[in-house]
């Protein structure tokens, strides 16, 4: 609904009065920063790369899952995926029938309604990683999905192999990376960043590929912050009822994030990009975004990282 009229839906989150509003009625906390909705989805960009035809070539293949962030808020995040993964010589396949990863409803325990989602997102996965395809995706919740949700959904041959074949993109990145095969003809960048895991990643895996792909950059000096988790918990930080509890939760996080020696803030979530935004200006970006422009390749997300948010809307 929002993508159709993201004139007015934009507007609506920026206003106060409509934001108090939309607080009474819907219970959304009206002090929360929300992402803006992209003029066009970042599937209509896809297909219209053809990026959603599947290539019988040989060599390292993947397919991108980009759920509800990457393809309608932060369509920018999504293409500097495919380009640095094409910048690595990687074929990059976007299926556009794929749904979203549907993890909001599994949290809210709309498990008939996640299980019809799930079986749609298989189907599709599926038959890539047949064709030579590895999964990757920029949410941590899809990960977490993909991988272990989706399981207990649908117990079946396909949803293990989707299991199986799932990889954050960073994770993929430094994967390449160990195999000797990811380019690093980086362009200096002179910034302070601080990095937050998110704790679906931590649940995922044991270490920090994000951060450490971040630290390949000439001139980034990473600041990793240990504050525990943002406190966003998903919709949970979202909602009215819960805004002042997420807030307390996540600030030892949201304190950092106001330190003068970090100007820009990195992680993988969307929720926790969400949440470090919230009481303070500087922007927080998806480490991909930063990699892909210091590979030169996406000079506009240059304006992104020297913005400031706005009251109401996150970066």
């Amino acid at each position: 609904w929002a993508s159709r009229f993201s004139r007015f839906y934009n507007y609506a989150i920026a206003n106060r009065t409509l934001r108090w509003i939309a607080q009474k009625t819907t219970g959304l906390a009206q002090g929360r920063k929300l992402p803006a909705v992209a003029k066009s989805s970042f599937l209509k960009w896809a297909e219209q790369q053809r990026l959603d035809r599947p290539s019988r070539e040989d060599g390292d293949k993947v397919v991108y899952f980009t759920d509800v962030f990457a393809t309608w808020f932060d369509t920018n995040l999504a293409k500097a995926v495919v380009k640095t993964l094409q910048h690595n010589g990687i074929s990059v396949y976007v299926p556009t029938q794929q749904l979203w990863s549907a993890a909001a409803a599994i949290a809210e325990g709309d498990l008939q309604y996640a299980r019809k989602v799930a079986q749609v997102n298989v189907t599709i996965l599926a038959d890539a990683i047949r064709q030579g395809y590895t999964v990757v995706t920029t949410e941590p919740a899809a990960a977490m999905c993909l991988s272990q949700e989706y399981p207990a959904l649908l117990d079946d041959d396909d949803t293990a192999l989707v299991a199986n074949h799932t990889q954050d993109v960073c994770h993929y990145l430094w994967n390449l990376h160990r195999r000797g095969k990811l380019e690093l003809t980086f362009q200096p960048q002179n910034y302070q960043v601080g990095y937050h895991l998110p704790c679906h990643l931590r649940a995922l895996q044991d270490h920090t590929p994000g951060e450490h792909l971040l630290r390949l950059i000439p001139g980034v000096r990473v600041h990793r912050i240990e504050k525990g988790c943002s406190g966003m918990a998903g919709v949970f930080g979202l909602k009215s009822k819960n805004y002042r509890n997420s807030l307390r939760s996540g600030w030892g996080l949201l304190s950092t994030m106001r330190d003068s020696e970090i100007q820009v803030g990195t992680t993988e979530c969307s929720a926790c990009k969400i949440q470090m935004e919230q009481g303070t200006s500087k922007p927080t970006l998806h480490p991909l975004k930063l990699l892909a422009l210091a590979y030169n390749i996406m000079p506009e997300l240059e304006e992104q990282l020297r913005g400031a948010t706005r009251d109401l809307i996150v970066s």
